[in-house]
C-alpha cells in the first residue's frame, strides 16, 4: 500500500539548512536539556475515534495488504513495495509496480517501465505521522495526518486508498480499466471483494446491521477498506529504541560517540526540522534547499533510517553516511561537516534504530492468491 505519500523526494536531515557556525560549534556542548527537542514514542498508536481499534479490523487489514486482489491486474499487493524484509518499505531507488515480478532490489518491470520514479518511503510509525517537534505528548484528540509527501491526504485512512488507484502502483493498464474514472474503478474493486472470500472477514469485522436503525446495511465499503487497510498500518511501530531509553533517563543507552553526534546534530540545526517524537515536523519545505529543481516537500521521519537505505528522492544516496555527507558539498546550507562529525552524526541516526518490530507475514491468504503478489 504504497503509503507512497507520493511526490518526489526522500530529503535526509532537511533541518540542517538552518545550521550555524563550523566545526567547534557542532561538537562543542558536552551535555543539552534534550528532551526540549525530543520526546520519546509511546508504547501504544493512537487510534481515531472514527476507527477505533479491533482484532477483526487489525487481522483483515493485515491480509489485505499482503493481497494482491486489491490490484487491477491481481498481480501487486501493498506489500510488494512496502514489506517487512526491508524496513516496510523495498530497498529500491524506484519502486516497480503492476507488472513486475520479483521482491525488493531483484524486483524486475520486465521491460514494461512502471516505475514510481520516487524512492518508496517505509510504513513504520505512520500511525504517529502528524506530530511535530513540539509535540510532548500524544494530545488526546491526535488523529495522524497528513500524507503523502505533498500533504494532500488528511487522515491515513484517506492515503490508504491513494495507491489502489494509482496507474503504476496498483491499478494497471488495462483497457477496461483506464476507461473508469477513479470513483468507478475503485467500485469495481469494492464489488470483487464483495464476491470473494473476504465477503465473510468484512461481516465479521463490521456487522451486516445497523446499530441505530437496526438496518441491513453492506459491509463491503470503500470506507470500511481504508478503515481496515489503516489499522493494520498502525500496528507497525518501532518504539523503545536506545534513543528513546536515553530520553527516558538511561544514560547508558548511548555511547559516548553517539551522544557527541547528537549534539552535533542539535547544534547543527537538524533538531529543528528533525526533531520531536516523530524527528520531523511533517511540514513541507522548498526542495531546492537541498535538492535543486524540486517541489516542496514534506521533511520525513528519521526514525529506523538505518533500515529504510537508499535515500534521497532517486536513492542516489545508498549508505546513511553518504545522506549525512551531502550536507558538506552544499555551501549555501553553512555547515561544516568534517569527516568525525559525519561519523558521529551517523552513529547517533543508528541509535534510532529498533531491532524487534512487528514483521508478520501471513502464512497464507483466503483468495489463495500469492502473498506479496508476483514476488
Amino acid at each position: 500500500m504504497r503509503i507512497i505519500f507520493s511526490c518526489l523526494v526522500v530529503i535526509v536531515l532537511s533541518g540542517c539548512a538552518d545550521a550555524d557556525g563550523g566545526d567547534d560549534n557542532l561538537g562543542g556542548t558536552p551535555s543539552q536539556p534534550y528532551t526540549d527537542f525530543f520526546s520519546p514514542l509511546p508504547e501504544a498508536v493512537p487510534y481515531p475515534a472514527s476507527n477505533p481499534f479491533s482484532e477483526d479490523k487489525q487481522e483483515l487489514g493485515m491480509l489485505l495488504f499482503f493481497d494482491p486482489i486489491l490490484s487491477g491486474e491481481e498481480d501487486v499487493a501493498c506489500a510488494t513495495c512496502h514489506h517487512p524484509d526491508f524496513g516496510w518499505a523495498d530497498g529500491r531507488s524506484f519502486s516497480v509496480g503492476v507488472g513486475g515480478t520479483g521482491l525488493g532490489p531483484n524486483r524486475d518491470d520486465n521491460g514494461i517501465g512502471n516505475l514510481t520514479l520516487i524512492n518508496t518511503p517505509t510504513i513504520m510509525n505512520v500511525g504517529f505521522t502528524g506530530l511535530g517537534v513540539d509535540d510532548k505528548t500524544v494530545p488526546s484528540n491526535f488523529i495522524s495526518g497528513a500524507y503523502f509527501w505533498d500533504l494532500r491526504a488528511d487522515t491515513l485512512e484517506e492515503q490508504a486508498l491513494g495507491p489502489i488507484g494509482n496507474p503504476v502502483e496498483m491499478r494497471g493498464n488495462l483497457a477496461e480499466h483506464t476507461q473508469l474514472d477513479d470513483d468507478q474503478y475503485l467500485a469495481m474493486i469494492i464489488e470483487r471483494l464483495k464476491h470473494s472470500s473476504y465477503k465473510a472477514y468484512f461481516d465479521e469485522a463490521f456487522g451486516t446491521v445497523d446499530p441505530v436503525t437496526q438496518l441491513a446495511v453492506e459491509s463491503v465499503s470503500a470506507e470500511n477498506l481504508a478503515a481496515v487497510l489503516a489499522t493494520f498500518q498502525r500496528r507497525v511501530i518501532t518504539t523503545n529504541s536506545r534513543f528513546d531509553k536515553f530520553l527516558m533517563g538511561d544514560e547508558t543507552a548511548l555511547t559516548s560517540r553517539e551522544i557527541t553526534g547528537l549534539n552535533k546534530f542539535i547544534n547543527g540545526g537538524c533538531a529543528r526540522c528533525h526533531g520531536g517524537m516523530m524527528l520531523s515536523d511533517n511540514l513541507l519545505h522548498e526542495g531546492d534547499q537541498i535538492v535543486p529543481d524540486l517541489p516542496s516537500v514534506r521533511t520525513p521521519s528519521l526514525r529506523n533510517i538505518e533500515k529504510t537505505a537508499p535515500y534521497m528522492q532517486d536513492g542516489s544516496m545508498t549508505t546513511l553516511r553518504d545522506s549525512v555527507a551531502i550536507y558538506e558539498q552544499r555551501e549555501d546550507l553553512q555547515v561544516d561537516l568534517g569527516e568525525d562529525d559525519i561519523g558521529d552524526i551517523e552513529a547517533f541516526l543508528r541509535s534510532l534504530t529498533t531491532e524487534e518490530f512487528y514483521q508478520e507475514v501471513p502464512g497464507g491468504l483466503p483468495t489463495g492468491n500469492q502473498v506479496g503478489g508476483n514476488i
